[in-house]
């Protein structure tokens, strides 16, 4: 019988989480099983001849009024916004050829519509730093010269990235019936050192990147959670769960290994070695009532938080690494991954009218996938270009953040559900994204 070694177990489940890139046993892909056939191997295409009919086209001129600094910020923020939803083109300020300034906060949707927009945002920037005032309004192409919304805030100057966040969230409502989720955040480990992992944290649009854990030692598979950021931490004390309240302090440790913790309602779920094998428990927010949920000779890790209570994870108990989900007590366990031979690191749609699940999947290096568990159907977002983990989706899951390494532009990236528009919003080396609510 051959002896596995406490490290090598704990480079295995590491692996399944997506953390290391190196499997223990073997760099080969698994042969496929009766029941598993390949992913898919191309993405979607699109006819770049066909009608553009699906895109808002939105004009977004200069911003009136001073000071200069905020309208600029302010304009460039807007803009951004738009560039980063999906269904959503900008017609910015290079491409006007009219006299938008003379007309003040009004529209002439006459010009506007010879450059094909479909709906216009006017803004008038006034005040200082300590005491700024902002008015946006929104004109659709269909309302006239009556703005489908108007909004004026006054406040600090700091409040301006949020102000704009909020307006862009409530146009993205009145064009698609649902708001969007700018000034949401996300969440994502990286190496900032030999044998050093940090946490970090940003707005979902890449700004003001911050490290949330003390940079000593391993932290790592962050995530939100009761207004708090969880992770794990490998330090010489053990492997364990904390959160930023608890400074660093273990909150799920004792026997063996505790890690990857996601927040659902008011308990934690976690993979724990501690009965000698790695499975899914779930506690009390303080590590009280504790509860093993799996019990399988396999690899059970990854747990994630689904709608109407339910859990995803990743198990190799038909011999490769797939997607299952299962009850918050852990009954009805069910396999849902039924195409490819190393599939990890799934996260639920919040949306229970898309019963959708993001992963990574490994066909030769990894990529982004999600399949539809009432139709079984797959899309690939992701091909060629390099490794593309640990997908999130954000709250409205009209987007997906993920990390790549691909070569030159590595970081974390944010695209639609069709995956056509990829946009690197945090360079550099990433791992394991998560998205707030």
């Amino acid at each position: 019988m051959v002896m596995v070694s406490f490290r090598q177990r704990l480079l295995r489940w590491l692996f399944f989480l997506g953390v290391l890139l190196v499997p223990l046993v073997s760099s080969a892909p698994h042969a496929f099983g009766q029941d598993e056939e390949p992913l898919p191997e191309d993405r979607i295409v699109v006819d770049i001849d066909a009608p553009d009919e699906d895109v808002f086209r939105i004009g977004i001129p200069k911003l009136l009024g001073a000071p200069e600094a905020y309208v600029t910020s302010g304009g460039a923020i807007l803009q951004n916004d738009f560039r980063l939803m999906p269904g959503f083109r900008v017609i910015g300020p290079s491409a006007v050829r009219h006299d938008y300034e003379s007309i003040g906060l009004g529209v002439d949707l006459e010009a506007w519509s010879a450059l094909g927009a479909n709906g216009v945002i006017k803004g008038l920037v006034g005040g200082n730093e300590a005491g700024l005032r902002v008015e946006l309004r929104f004109y659709q192409s269909s309302g006239g010269q009556v703005p489908a919304l108007v909004r004026t805030y006054r406040g600090p100057a700091s409040e301006l990235r949020r102000w704009i966040h909020d307006f862009v969230n409530e146009v993205i409502g009145i064009v698609t019936g649902t708001k969007g989720s700018f000034g949401t955040d996300i969440t994502f480990a990286r190496k900032i050192g030999p044998g050093r992992k940090s946490v970090f944290a940003a707005e979902m649009d890449g700004h003001g990147v911050r490290q949330v854990s003390s940079g000593q030692g391993v932290s790592m598979l962050p995530t939100f959670g009761k207004g708090s950021l969880w992770y794990t931490r490998m330090s010489k004390q053990g492997t364990f769960i904390t959160n930023t309240r608890a400074g660093g302090k273990a909150i799920i440790g004792g026997r063996g290994i505790n890690m990857a913790p996601a927040i659902c309602g008011d308990r934690v779920y976690f993979v724990s070695s501690r009965s000698g094998n790695t499975e899914i428990y779930s506690s009390n927010l303080d590590g009280s009532s504790l509860r093993r949920l799996t019990q399988n000779q396999a690899i059970d890790v990854s747990p994630t938080c689904g709608p109407g209570g339910k859990i995803a994870f990743v198990s190799d108990r038909h011999g490769s690494p797939q997607i299952f989900t299962m009850n918050a007590d852990g009954t009805n366990v069910k396999r849902v991954t039924f195409r490819g031979s190393h599939n990890q690191t799934p996260v639920w749609c919040q949306d229970p009218e898309q019963p959708l699940i993001a992963f990574s999947g490994r066909d030769g290096s990894f990529d982004i996938f999600t399949v539809n568990l009432e139709t079984q159907e797959y899309k690939r977002l992701t091909q060629g270009q390099g490794d593309n983990k640990d997908p999130a989706f954000s709250p409205d899951c009209r987007l997906i953040a993920f990390t790549s390494n691909r070569r030159s532009s590595p970081g974390v990236y944010l695209t639609g559900q069709d995956g056509l528009d990829q946009n690197l919003v945090i360079g550099g080396p990433a791992e394991t994204v998560r998205w707030s609510d």
